[in-house]
C-alpha cells in the first residue's frame, strides 16, 4: 500500500534562538541542506512549518532585567520563509504546510511576585511573555469559569463568531503571502493548566445556546456535563468547517493535530474532540494523533511543572483511561478512517527515537507516516545537555 511519508514538525522560532549550527535554520542555504536531511534521514515528505511571532500582531512582555529570547528569533529572521520554505521544500519533491494555532494567543506578565513561586517553565518563559494584539484587545473573547471573573489566558472561546472570524482572516493572510501547500492547525496550548478539567467554558454566547437547548443555566442551575462538554467541542467543528469552506477557493489542504482519545486534556479540559465528525464531514484531509500540551517538543521540559489540574476524562500525561497506541489504532481510528479521505498521521515528537518501534507503528495499516521534531534531529547538543544552551 502506497503511504504518504513521514512529516516533519519544525518549531522555526527554537531553532533561530537555541540551534547550532545550520541546526539555526538561520538561512536559506542552511535550511536546503537541512530539509535534504528530513527527506533521506527522516522520510519526510511533508513539512509543517511554525512560523516566528512577527508574523501575528502581538506585544512581548519581559521582567525587569531579563532578555526576551523570542524577540531575537524575530530578528534573525531576515529572510523571506513564507515564499523560500514552500521553494525549497517544493524542489525536493516535500509538502509545505503552514503551522498555526487556536489556543495560543499567549497572556500578559505576572507580578514578579507571582512569577516566582508559580510559572511556566523557567528555562522557557517564567518571566517573559507574548499576547497577540487580538487577545490583548479584547478579553472578553477568552475563555472564563463559572463565576465569570477567572481567565486562562490565551485561550479563545470559539462560540464567539468574531473569534472564528479573526483566526480564519489571519491564517487566509499568513497563507496569502507565500507558496504553501496547506495549514496545519494545532490544538496544543502553552497556557497555564486549568485547576481542573471543567473549570473554563462559561463565556455568555455558550451559557445562552445551552439555555435555549436545554433549559438549564449553567451560570446558576446544575447541569449535564456531557451536553456542555458536547457543546464547546461542537463551536470547534463549526469553526473547522468554516475553515475548510475557505480553504476551498484556495485549493489548500487542511490538517488538525490533536491529542489522543475524545477530549482536549490537559491544559485545556473536557471539551469533546468531535474528530469522527470531522472525517465522515470532510473537514480535515489530514489528522495527526498523540500531540502534547504539557510539554516542549523541542526540548521536553515540562512547561508548567507546579500545574497540573485534575478531573479529565482522558489524561495523557499520565494515561489515564487510555489504551496502549496499537490498541486504538485498531480498534478506534482504523474502523473510523475507513473508505474516509482523511489521512492519520501519528506523533512522535514526545517519544524517544526507536527504529523497532516506529517501523511496527509506520507498517499498521491505518498510519499515513510518523511526524518527528526537527529540532531535536538537527541539534543534538542542547539536546544532550538538556539545556537550552552550553
Amino acid at each position: 500500500m502506497d503511504r504518504i511519508g513521514n512529516i516533519v514538525s519544525v518549531s522555526w522560532g527554537d531553532h533561530l534562538v537555541f540551534g547550532e549550527g545550520d541546526g539555526r535554520l538561520d538561512s536559506p542555504e542552511a535550511l536546503g541542506r537541512r530539509l535534504q536531511k528530513w527527506k533521506t534521514e527522516l522520510g519526510a515528505c511533508s513539512i509543517h512549518w511554525r512560523c516566528t511571532r512577527s508574523k501575528i500582531s502581538g506585544r512581548y512582555y519581559q521582567g525587569r532585567g531579563y532578555r526576551h529570547f523570542f524577540r531575537s528569533a524575530d530578528k534573525s529572521a531576515q529572510w523571506d520563509s513564507d515564499k523560500v520554505v514552500p521553494e525549497l521544500a517544493h524542489d525536493l519533491g516535500v509538502k509545505a504546510f503552514l503551522y498555526v494555532s487556536i489556543f495560543d494567543e499567549g497572556w500578559p506578565l505576572l507580578p514578579k511576585k507571582v512569577r516566582t513561586v508559580s510559572y511556566h517553565n523557567k528555562m522557557h518563559c517564567q518571566h517573559v511573555t507574548w499576547q497577540s494584539d487580538f487577545s490583548r484587545n479584547n478579553p472578553r473573547y477568552t475563555i472564563v469559569d463559572r463565576t465569570r471573573k477567572k481567565h486562562q489566558w490565551g485561550v479563545l472561546c470559539l462560540a464567539y463568531p468574531e473569534v472564528r472570524r479573526h483566526f480564519i482572516a489571519r491564517f487566509e493572510r499568513l497563507l496569502a503571502a507565500g507558496g504553501f501547500d496547506g495549514l496545519f492547525v494545532c490544538l496544543r496550548s502553552q497556557s497555564k493548566p486549568a485547576d481542573f478539567a471543567d473549570q473554563f467554558g462559561f463565556n455568555r454566547p455558550v451559557r445562552d445556546e445551552f439555555l435555549k437547548r436545554y433549559r438549564r443555566d449553567i451560570w446558576k442551575e446544575d447541569f449535564e456535563l456531557t451536553d456542555w462538554r458536547n457543546l464547546l467541542g461542537a463551536y470547534l467543528t463549526i469553526f473547522l468547517t468554516e475553515l475548510k469552506q475557505r480553504l476551498k477557493g484556495s485549493h489548500h489542504l487542511l490538517a488538525v493535530g490533536i491529542p489522543r482519545g475524545e477530549v482536549l486534556g490537559p491544559p485545556l479540559g473536557n471539551t469533546t474532540i468531535d474528530w469522527k465528525t470531522w472525517v465522515q464531514k470532510g473537514l480535515v484531509d489530514q489528522l495527526v494523533i498523540d500531540q502534547n500540551s504539557s510539554r516542549c517538543p523541542s526540548m521536553w521540559h515540562d512547561l508548567w511543572p507546579m500545574h497540573r489540574g485534575c478531573g479529565y476524562l482522558q489524561n495523557y500525561v499520565d494515561g489515564f483511561n487510555l489504551n496502549p497506541i496499537e490498541t486504538d489504532l485498531t480498534r478506534v481510528y482504523q474502523p473510523a478512517l475507513k473508505n474516509q479521505g482523511a489521512k492519520l498521521f501519528l506523533a512522535r515528537q514526545w517519544k524517544h527515537r526507536s527504529s523497532a518501534r516506529e517501523k511496527r507503528l509506520s507498517q499498521h495499516p491505518v498510519v499515513e507516516g510518523l511526524v518527528y521534531s526537527s529540532f531535536r534531529h538537527d541539534n543534538p547538543g542542547p539536546v544532550s545537555r538538556n539545556d537550552w544552551r552550553a
